[in-house]
């Protein structure tokens, strides 16, 4: 006659085996799963980055520089560290805007930069330099807007303005200032 512990063992061996061998496939396929992550590390970056627009016969329209680009296939997410944003202007000349951080939206046609956001009109053909401050600015890269809803604080020799938001055209410099605006005038030094 058989023995009822000699039955027992071998397929109690072989169970503890099937699930060993379940749960070893499994942690294998989680670990080599391609382009799955935690979404908290960038698929990559690029450091010192930099790229210029240019219109169709090749003049220059904009650079987007910055200390530090991330990029998140998953999410489709472009995060920026340090971003300057050049609008270049033949007539008109430079607009910069700049700031700690910005992120980019999917097709590079939107980028919001927050964190000590900064925009200034540079000195250029009798025009002087003005600096407005606010703690974010959205850039419309095609359209050539830059707008914010938050408030601002412009600064020029002889001038100091605040207002609840505004709206720039890169085209015409055309600055719109919206709600509560407010503003200082002092006779600024002469050259």
């Amino acid at each position: 006659m058989f023995d009822r512990n000699a039955i027992w063992l071998p397929l109690a061996i072989m169970a503890l085996l099937a699930v060993l061998s379940f749960w070893l496939e499994r942690s294998i396929q989680e670990a080599a799963a391609p382009g799955k992550t935690n979404g908290q590390q960038p698929d990559s970056i690029i450091e010192r980055f930099s790229a210029t627009s240019t219109d169709e016969t090749g003049v220059p329209r904009y650079r987007l520089t910055a200390g530090k680009l991330s990029h998140f296939t998953h999410s489709g997410a472009t995060l920026l560290e340090q971003p300057r944003f050049t609008h270049l202007h033949a007539r008109h000349g430079e607009l910069v805007v700049s700031s700690a951080k910005a992120s980019v939206s999917a097709k590079g046609e939107e980028v919001l930069f927050t964190g000590n956001t900064l925009l200034k009109r540079v000195e250029a053909q009798g025009r002087e330099v003005l600096s407005l401050s606010s703690p974010s600015l959205k850039v419309l890269t095609e359209q050539e807007q830059i707008f914010t809803q938050q408030p601002v604080t412009i600064t020029a020799p002889g001038l100091h303005l605040t207002a609840a938001g505004m709206h720039l055209s890169g085209k015409t410099r055309i600055l719109k200032l919206k709600g509560r605006v407010k503003a200082r005038f002092q006779n600024a030094p002469r050259r």
